[in-house]
């Protein structure tokens, strides 16, 4: 049985396109729901990792392609912790899969993630989606997956993706998932096989690459690696090289504390604002703020004279932060965006808006990300996505 799913990452880039409606709203009900529950998991699992803008686009855009979205159909997956996501890498195993249609809708989520990890141009992130050694049946020669992580470093070098979405590599409305043979999952564990067409051509850089792509993905306990990529299938005794195991950073002591004086911070500002107190809510922002959508920076003075024109023009009487702010969806993790311009570390808070009031804050959005960085002891806001 074949499961076709186009995946949402074309979205990534072009969310606010019109055009890309006409990219899953011709399929049939059963289609469009898988794709929203296959890109839904993509962004709990950017979430995860502290990526909480990029995973927040995925949310959203999952409810656009499927509006009535029931989360708890999707809630036997069991997402494991951001520590664990990181110190495992990006191809972790996100769900044992109960049946063959919820099985496609992880790899498709899987693949996504693939995508995602070669379009931020992160070798090592890419690589870490790669068994320990990969079979390139073009070649007839397996690859080890530190060979491919320079491989992929080449690229980067070589090739600008900057701007590039998935749709410009991939013909994402191509994809298929098959079940893998019987005999192949009893060697390697339980495996399928990730069919799609390119549209870039990086064979340059990549042995691997050509216009039609199949990627063998299977699973041990814990997680999902591609172990071979080509037409055909690898020899019958061949088998993966164990992959090393991802070194996982010891957390800083302080880590729990940091996040929470970031989303003090965070709640401080929301709350002044709520209270119409706008020399409060400016304390915790720094002297200048970067408005990243707008592509502007405003003084600390400006923004609060900003704030009181919102407050001469809108009423917040009785409105909670809950009810402005989805508590369930606030994230805070550490980032390195930003952080040699700063100099130190920043650290990225990212929420869901409940109410709209982009008609008096320009910059307001449904999805949003604060910036923080720590300035004479204290957390200020320097950024908002």
């Amino acid at each position: 049985m074949k499961n076709r799913f186009i995946l949402a990452a074309v979205l990534l880039c072009a969310a606010a396109v019109l055009g890309w409606s006409q990219f899953y709203k011709d399929y049939d009900d059963v289609t469009r729901k898988s794709l929203a529950e296959a890109t839904w998991l993509a962004g709990k699992q950017y979430q995860a990792v502290g990526k909480t803008a990029k995973g927040a686009e995925y949310v959203e855009m999952a409810y656009h392609i499927w509006p009535g979205l029931d989360t708890s159909s999707i809630g036997d997956i069991a997402l494991p912790s951001a520590a664990e996501l990181l110190a495992q890498g990006g191809a972790r195993l996100i769900a044992a899969p109960a049946d063959e249609q919820a099985a496609a809708r992880t790899m498709s989520s899987f693949f996504l993630r693939f995508v995602a990890a070669l379009l931020d141009e992160d070798a090592p992130a890419a690589a870490g989606f790669l068994d320990g050694s990969v079979y390139l049946v073009k070649l007839g020669s397996e690859v080890s997956r530190p060979d491919a992580e320079e491989q992929l470093a080449n690229l980067f070098e070589g090739v600008s993706l900057a701007g590039l979405g998935p749709s410009d590599v991939y013909d994402l409305d191509t994809l298929v998932t098959t079940k893998a043979p019987a005999s192949l999952s009893a060697a390697w564990g339980d495996t399928w096989i990730l069919k799609v067409n390119a549209r870039a051509d990086f064979s340059q850089y990549l042995p691997f690459w050509e216009k039609q792509q199949q990627f063998y993905v299977r699973s041990d306990a814990s997680q999902r690696y591609i172990a071979a990529i080509g037409q055909g299938a690898p020899p019958a005794a061949w088998r993966p090289a164990t992959p090393a195991p991802a070194a996982a950073a010891a957390p800083a002591a302080s880590e729990a504390e940091t996040a929470q004086a970031v989303r003090d911070a965070w709640t401080g500002c929301l709350t002044a604002f709520l209270s119409k107190n706008a020399d409060a809510a400016v304390t915790f922002m720094d002297d200048d703020v970067r408005l990243l959508r707008m592509q502007q920076t405003v003084s600390r003075e400006e923004l609060k004279a900003s704030f009181i024109g919102t407050f001469e023009s809108a009423d917040f009487g009785g409105v909670t932060l809950d009810e402005l702010i989805d508590p369930e969806t606030v994230f805070v993790q550490r980032t390195t965006d930003f952080e040699s311009e700063v100099g130190g570390p920043v650290y990225l808070l990212g929420a869901k808006a409940r109410m709209d009031l982009s008609d008096t804050i320009p910059f307001w959005t449904t999805w949003q990300g604060y910036f923080f960085h720590p300035v004479d002891g204290a957390w200020r806001m320097f950024a908002i996505r």
